[in-house]
């Protein structure tokens, strides 16, 4: 993991960065460094903090951020192999939990200093030291679990959902958990979490004088506040399970990913078909058993087989037309409801993988605003369903199971080497907005006391070091607001339009054209 890890370091020093969130914790990193340019604290902190530690020795670099997700890529895989060995011995877990990480979604936001896989860490190793606290009947473990979960909720706020899968656990474990649980170790755990949280929310009041999380939870579970000038608005329900195949593999990155940084476009390959297959007969195995003897169960077995059924059809009836956290209630209920009231007995990690794999899907699918990256968690679940198919295989010798999800690891080898040479290059709109910025600098070395503003405001307040105000034209008209009455406003020297191929603006004249033919950048000066 270590050398495929510093590969993916090094193609993404080639690639750069050219996601507007990536700039956002960049800036932030530099504010925790005491070194502000501007900044959104309303977005999760935790990556930010940890890239401000390299910040502060001097290591102000894109190449740090891009280094501390591949630690933390690590730590993911090492994680998902733990959590599979839970279920499988060791062989499969290592196989499964590299073949997770070679998923060619998984490959395009490893290193790019995204929050997605760095908040799936924490979030894996939450649930992790939940299940050892019970297996090794350690309350303190419950310490290390919430912590990671806090972690995990403050580097991606939705993450936070993993706590329905860590309180399935719980629930599916109380005898155990009272049974560990004395009142006085309860008491300092529930006096701990209280200590936290009110630390927490006294910095944000503090600096912001507001929660912003609460705000951001508030506005996900109410789809309506989401305007359709996100360039990620999509209102399609089905959207990640109609597209997942070209997220899982595909053998090269589509011509307009640079721009769109969608892989939706992408082609997949037969082996996302295989996978889609082999974990979609893992989840019916696993009911399998259930259904099969359904004729010996009890009255009241099959009036609660009935409730969950119901519950089941009332969960696909209402999805959509009321908030995904009804939806989430309904589909916990039935899932517990499965496993503890009947007779046959699920695999207690099928069940956290069902709720993990259900949770997200209905979470992300709900949400108008859809981005591939954001369903890489069902990925561990989808890999896991695999490997159980895999496992019922029939088979005579022990090692055919190892066998045959090696054979799928190394023919997602190719596919995976091919996928990374595609996407490996600079993206030529980064390298020209590179080259505009320095221009500035160049033209007017008096810049730093200038007011600024761009339609990619986060990027040039990342290469120029110097907080740049956003102004969007089509977001300014979705407000009754013009380009120019904004720039009027923050009274700004400079505009760079870098997006949005503006051909006038009232009271600027034009100083510089990258003439680039695809998507000119151009910097206005004020009159």
């Amino acid at each position: 993991m270590l050398i495929y890890t510093s590969i993916l370091v090094y193609n993404q020093s080639i690639i750069g960065v050219n996601y507007w969130d990536i700039f956002v914790y960049l800036q932030n990193a530099m504010l925790f460094a005491h070194m502000n340019i501007g900044s959104q604290l309303s977005v999760p902190p935790i990556l930010s903090l940890i890239v401000s530690i390299p910040f502060t020795l001097g290591l102000v670099s894109e190449l740090t951020l891009f280094i501390v997700s591949g630690i933390f890529f690590i730590f993911l895989i090492i994680g998902i192999y733990l959590l599979f060995n839970v279920r499988y011995d060791e062989r499969l877990a290592f196989l499964g939990s590299l073949f997770f990480s070679m998923l060619s979604l998984v490959v395009t936001w490893a290193v790019s200093g995204s929050n997605d896989l760095p908040s799936l860490t924490f979030a894996v190793w939450s649930l992790l030291f939940t299940i050892y606290m019970i297996e090794y009947s350690r309350f303190n473990y419950i310490y290390l679990a919430f912590m990671c979960f806090v972690c995990a909720f403050f580097t991606r706020f939705t993450e936070g959902f993993v706590l329905i899968i860590i309180l399935g656990y719980l629930i599916m474990n109380r005898d155990k958990f009272i049974k560990i649980c004395t009142k006085v170790k309860l008491r300092n755990f529930i006096v701990f979490v209280c200590i936290i949280g009110s630390v927490i929310c006294a910095v944000y009041l503090i600096k912001q004088g507001t929660i912003p999380f609460i705000s951001q939870f508030l506005e996900v579970s109410k789809s309506s506040q989401v305007s359709s000038v996100n360039i990620g608005y999509e209102l399609n329900p089905y959207y990640y399970l109609e597209n997942i195949p070209q997220l899982l593999t595909t053998l090269n990155s589509s011509l307009t990913y640079d721009i769109t940084l969608t892989s939706v476009f992408n082609k997949p390959t037969i082996l996302s078909y295989i996978i889609l297959a082999l974990s979609g007969i893992g989840i019916v195995l696993m009911f399998y058993p259930l259904c099969k003897n359904v004729s010996k169960y009890s009255k009241s077995d099959k009036i609660v087989l009935l409730i969950c059924m119901i519950l089941f059809v009332l969960l696909i009836i209402t999805y959509t037309h009321i908030t995904y956290l009804v939806s989430e209630l309904i589909f916990l209920v039935a899932v517990l409801l499965l496993y503890e009231k009947l007779p046959y007995k699920f695999k207690q990690l099928d069940i956290l993988m069902l709720l993990w794999m259900g949770v997200f899907i209905l979470m992300h699918s709900y949400h108008p605003v859809k981005v591939d990256r954001y369903i890489v968690a069902t990925f561990i679940p989808i890999i896991y369903f695999m490997i159980k198919t895999i496992t019922k295989i029939p088979h005579k010798n022990i090692k055919t199971p190892t066998i045959i999800l090696l054979i799928l690891l190394i023919i997602l080898l190719p596919i995976n080497a091919s996928y990374m040479a595609s996407l490996t290059h600079p993206n030529e709109h980064t390298t020209d907005e590179k080259n505009t910025a320095n221009w500035l600098k160049e033209y007017d070395p008096n810049y730093m006391n200038e007011n600024l503003a761009s339609d990619r405001g986060v990027a040039f307040s990342w290469y120029l070091k110097k907080y740049t105000y956003t102004s969007i034209p089509r977001v300014l008209e979705a407000n009754n607001q013009t380009i120019d009455e904004a720039l009027e406003s923050i009274n700004s020297t400079y505009y760079i339009d870098s997006t949005s191929n503006l051909t006038d603006i009232k009271g600027y004249h034009i100083i510089y054209n990258s003439n680039n033919t695809q998507q000119e950048i151009k910097i206005y000066q004020k009159n």
